[in-house]
């Protein structure tokens, strides 16, 4: 099991992580007593959880938990703090716990055993997050892709939901700084596409896309994705929208206000 510890009092970082040693013998511990250290140990680490004081220089931890689920979705958070006031506050953010300080090994072991996200059952196949930048994980592992516009093709299609693009349509998006019918640009894309049916083909996930002569799509029903968990209002999912989709992408700008009149979020 992989743990971050964050608190800006270093006596209480020595002492958390002595508990969280007891408590858990095997585990990665990893420690960080400012905010933007624990964000790059984020982006660095996938955690399985991580145990947040409420005050922090700068923050706090309720908004350093909504930025650390953005960067790692199927983290499990854990709040460790004085005061008992922000608990409702971490609750509607589907926190795992909330302890109240000095946390005791048994309130540690309750916790751990209690998460919103298993670690035993951790993420498999594939999962899809839309909400802020687009990222693509296999068995709970990011997914590389060989060049950017074949990762940026797998955002369109997941983005379409089902419905079909055509090779005219995908190139518009692709080249938006101006498609042209060349015999470059069409050989280049056929690459591109060849190389996203190679990934799924290695994956395993041939099955999500089809493909007829003109067009391709991907089967919403064989794919985990936020948006679409979003969409049916499954809370969880819900929770990790903050106004931003697929942020890295300007073609998908025009969703967030589709998005939000079909979520209901004001």
């Amino acid at each position: 099991m992989k743990i971050l510890l964050v608190d800006d009092e270093e006596s209480a970082l020595r002492d958390l992580s002595r508990l969280m040693s007891t408590a858990v013998s095997d585990a990665e511990i990893r420690s960080a007593a400012q905010v933007d250290d624990a964000i790059e140990l984020c982006r660095e680490t996938d955690f399985d959880v991580a145990f947040l004081d409420i005050n922090m220089p700068g923050s706090d931890g309720l908004t350093l938990a909504k930025k650390l689920k953005r960067l790692r979705p199927m983290i499990n958070i854990v709040i460790v703090s004085a005061y008992p006031e922000y608990a409702m506050d971490a609750l509607k953010i589907y926190v795992s716990d909330y302890i109240l300080k000095p946390a005791l090994p048994k309130d540690i072991k309750q916790a751990l055993g209690n998460l919103r996200n298993p670690v035993k059952s951790t993420q498999r196949g594939l999962y899809v997050q839309c909400f802020g930048n687009f990222e693509a994980f296999f068995d709970g592992k990011p997914l590389h892709f060989g060049r950017t516009k074949v990762k940026e093709l797998f955002a369109y299609l997941i983005d379409r939901r089902g419905a079909s693009s055509t090779n005219a349509e995908l190139r518009a998006i692709l080249w938006q700084d101006g498609v042209n019918d060349s015999k470059k640009q069409r050989k280049y894309f056929a690459q591109i596409v060849f190389e996203l049916i190679g990934k799924l083909e290695e994956l395993g996930l041939s099955d999500i896309l089809v493909h007829r002569r003109d067009s391709y799509a991907f089967i919403p029903e064989k794919i985990s994705c936020d948006y679409y968990l979003a969409l049916k209002q499954d809370p969880e999912a819900l929770s990790r929208y903050e106004g931003e989709y697929m942020s890295q992408y300007e073609w998908a700008n025009h969703r967030i206000g589709v998005l939000e009149e079909k979520l209901r979020i004001y």
